[in-house]
């Protein structure tokens, strides 16, 4: 798990570890600029071919010609030049033969930019003055397209609004040079943005300029920017830079953490070899209808893969002989009727996938809101629910006594946003502590009492108290219809397990409100990372897959996490 800092509160460690330790501006840039030049020099040298199976030979021709590799900085006035210009004066030093950096008026460089440029300009830097020129971005693209490595320096996180003259034509320019690559003129250049790419910020939105990098080097702690669904795709592979700001301070602490597939194990609850059926979580499943019928057969296929013990489907009576034949040897499937369904007789329970909106519906749904029992809502279900949580709300009603968890799509969760006030940031410039990601987020979470998972380029996953994990896994075959089921269902089988451990342990309910939504909240973020890991595992084994592959990938995961009895070992 990896610690993530909002532009504001990075700004502010910056400042921290200056005053801690007595370190210049420059002094800290020095710094930086060595950790980033040796992270990308291991990315460009020979030992990473060596470790993708090159041999020696042609491992020692690559070492030899690695000092051939061209590199050029787009440079704008800030630290974030006065670190790339640091870098090439490093490159020419090893011996790289042809190092140039794109610069604006020099008068227009900060100080510590300045400086950077003098040393690289008496190491043998090349330095090309450029300036914005309304539609005349090529001429600098076409430039830049014989070097091998373009460093994007251009902003940093400083960046406050939409960039602006030489700064928006650097832009321009970087992602042109994306374009020429793209036309197969046999252009071949590497797009390197240092910390984030240029006019990414916290309150970015899809209309402002942004280079579209290859990689980024992301400084530690990354910054939540780089995971905003719409912002992920710009900044490539991220390859965390350490090694320069102290993690232990707290400034570099927040609210905000990402997640990586090592993590898993955390999150996935253990089973004893002696469990039962009921030790092992009851979770109830609501969903299908005439036109989505489909859906409930991947969310039953979901829960499968978590591991519960005890599984059902309430259907309509005229899907159940259709469930039974096609889901019936994996799960209970039974008619819903009001006066047959006890919500409290589950440890969990699912509504949503494929179900319809109806009015009929509608008043389930209030039914299960009425209901201590964890409750997880998607699709269907969702948009039902954002219709009438403002009743709830404006009535002061408390939205529900037990662990609500929403798992919305992009689509759904605009449908969702209309339920806070404050939806966007930066329309005034105002600052957050928080990217607007994660900002929207809390700020649903906290209002509806509720964990909200957003799923898209990026899953967010929001706790009502505040804090938010991130998972950055998307692989393309996630990208199909029953994938999100699929997760709906393995959530809502992890939170009966969780459930069911706390059950056994003779805890009180009302006692341990706290308690539940930690564990239910665990499940939802290991559920997160089960579907993500088994998703990037298929795209590389298989290339695209199936929702029912998926929730056997899924499956082989939750069930390696298992816990063997103290007594075992004696």
């Amino acid at each position: 798990m990896r610690q993530l800092l909002s532009s504001r509160q990075s700004l502010e460690l910056d400042m921290h570890v200056r005053e801690l330790f007595d370190f210049s501006s420059e002094m800290l840039m020095e710094i930086a600029s060595g950790k980033l030049w040796e992270v990308l020099r291991t990315e460009l040298s020979v030992g990473a071919l060596v470790q993708q199976g090159i041999d020696r030979q042609h491992a020692e021709r690559a070492r030899r010609e690695l000092v051939e590799t061209s590199i050029a900085a787009v440079c704008g006035k800030g630290d974030n030049a006065g670190d790339a210009l640091a870098m090439l004066r490093r490159a020419k030093i090893e011996g790289f033969k042809d190092c140039a950096a794109f610069i604006p008026a020099r008068e227009e460089l900060k100080e510590s930019a300045r400086k950077n440029l003098m040393r690289a300009e008496r190491c043998g830097v090349s330095v090309i003055r450029y300036d914005a020129r309304e539609d005349e971005t090529l001429p600098l693209a076409r430039e830049l397209s014989r070097y091998n490595v373009v460093l994007d320096a251009v902003l940093g996180t400083g960046t406050r609004g939409p960039a602006k003259t030489n700064a928006a034509y650097a832009i321009a320019a970087l992602n042109a040079l994306t374009e020429l690559r793209g036309t197969g003129k046999n252009v071949h250049s590497r797009i390197v943005s240092i910390d984030i790419p240029s006019g990414l910020s916290d309150a970015w939105q899809r209309e402002y300029p942004i280079v579209r990098a290859d990689l980024t080097l992301g400084i530690e702690p990354l910054k939540e920017a780089l995971y905003m669904p719409a912002a992920r795709p710009f900044a490539g592979r991220i390859l965390p830079v350490g090694g320069i700001f102290p993690l232990w301070t707290e400034k570099s602490s927040s609210n905000a953490f990402l997640i990586e597939p090592s993590d898993a194990e955390v999150y996935l609850p253990k089973v004893s070899i002696w469990a039962h059926k009921m030790q092992r979580g009851r979770v109830a499943i609501l969903a299908g209808s005439g036109e989505g019928a489909g859906a409930a057969i991947h969310c039953v296929r979901g829960a499968v893969s978590s591991g519960a013990g005890y599984i059902a489907l309430f259907c309509d009576k005229e899907l159940l002989s259709v469930y039974l034949s096609m889901v019936g040897d994996a799960a209970i499937v039974r008619v819903y009727e009001d006066r047959d369904f006890s919500p409290e007789s589950w440890d969990a329970i699912v509504a949503g996938p494929g179900w319809g909106t109806d009015v009929r519906r509608s008043a389930t749904l209030r039914r299960l809101l009425a209901s201590p029992t964890p409750l997880l809502l998607d699709a269907d279900a969702l948009r039902l629910y954002a219709k009438i949580a403002p009743d709830i709300l404006n009535g002061g009603q408390q939205v529900r006594n037990g662990p609500l968890i929403l798992t919305p799509h992009p689509g759904e969760f605009k449908d969702l946003l209309p339920l806070i006030e404050d939806i966007h940031i930066n329309k005034n410039g105002a600052e957050f502590d928080a990217s607007e990601t994660v900002h929207q987020l809390g700020e649903l979470a906290a209002r509806l009492s509720a964990i909200v998972a957003l799923r898209a380029a990026t899953t967010h996953i929001a706790a009502p108290n505040g804090n938010c994990i991130i998972f950055d896994g998307s692989a393309p075959g996630l990208g199909i219809a029953g994938s999100g089921d699929v997760l709906a269902g393995l959530a809502g089988g992890l939170v009966a397990r969780h459930i069911a451990q706390h059950r056994e342990q003779g805890m009180g309910d009302s006692e341990n409100a706290e308690y539940i939504l930690n564990e239910a909240m665990k499940a939802v973020v290991g559920a997160v990372l089960t579907h993500g890991i088994s998703g990037m595992r298929l795209s590389t084994k298989k290339g695209w897959f199936t929702p029912t592959e998926l929730a056997d990938e899924c499956a082989i995961i939750t069930s390696q996490i298992e816990h063997v009895d103290a007594e075992c070992d004696q």
